[in-house]
């Protein structure tokens, strides 16, 4: 017998179901009731077994449907340099943007600083609302050094291809390495708004400088992303000493 409460041993019975693909994102789960006659349980351990996998972003509650499995939490990769696009297309989710400003213009202070820029230099200003199966999960705003990359916004769709795969093709400048920095915050209205969530809510900010095969830093890249629809992953090592 399980030393387990009665209502994580329900909880983990559907986080199994869950896990195997036996129930998908967007299907219903039975009514409490139902739950709890079929399992000869009460429906206050129902509840409970609900609740407990809603916190964990597993189901969510619909008002006036019903409870449903949720969407898996996109898993981003923190040891591996790929772009937003590429990163979807290998957890088998569809990527897309909606392009809210695309110019040429003076960087941002804190990018003309990371990027070593000089007075009167010019960046590829690009800010996306980035979307995976069609909901809007990041806001990222990309600035890419415009000397070496002429006519860059036209040469590709940004709205729904890769800018990377568009650098390389267009240019050959391949990213190769990259420093990033994580840390929590709560989102503005400027955030808020754009992801749909409310002002105030948890989002993680993510600041990356990118650098091609030789060094150089040609892109940064600042984005929020929505606390409840990624999971931040990194493999590490046990290091001597």
């Amino acid at each position: 017998m399980s030393s387990l409460p009665k209502y994580r041993q329900v909880a983990d019975r559907l986080s199994a179901e869950i896990a195997a693909g036996r129930l998908k994102a967007g299907d219903q789960i039975p009514p409490e009731r139902t739950f709890a006659e079929d399992l000869g349980i009460s429906r206050a351990t129902v509840r409970m077994a609900l609740r407990h996998l809603a916190e964990r972003g597993m189901i969510e509650a619909r008002v006036g449907q019903g409870t449903f499995v949720g969407a898996p939490a996109i898993q981003q990769q923190l040891s591996t340099l790929t772009g937003f696009t590429e990163e979807m297309e290998r957890q088998g989710r569809r990527a897309g943007s909606i392009v809210t400003e695309a110019t040429c213009r003076a960087p941002s202070a804190e990018a003309a600083l990371a990027l070593g820029l000089s007075a009167g230099a010019e960046v590829w200003h690009i800010t996306r609302i980035r979307l995976a199966d069609g909901e809007p999960v990041a806001l990222e705003t990309t600035e890419v050094v415009a000397e070496g990359t002429p006519d860059l916004l036209r040469k590709a769709d940004f709205g729904r291809m890769s800018l990377y795969a568009v650098l390389q093709a267009q240019f050959g400048l391949r990213p190769a390495t990259a420093e990033q920095t994580l840390a929590a915050a709560a989102a503005d209205e400027a955030v808020a708004i754009p992801l749909g969530i409310a002002i105030g809510a948890p989002v993680l900010r993510l600041t990356r400088l990118t650098r091609d095969a030789s060094g150089r830093p040609f892109e940064h890249v600042r984005s929020y992303y929505r606390g409840d629809a990624f999971v931040m992953k990194v493999r590490l090592e046990l290091g001597e000493g």
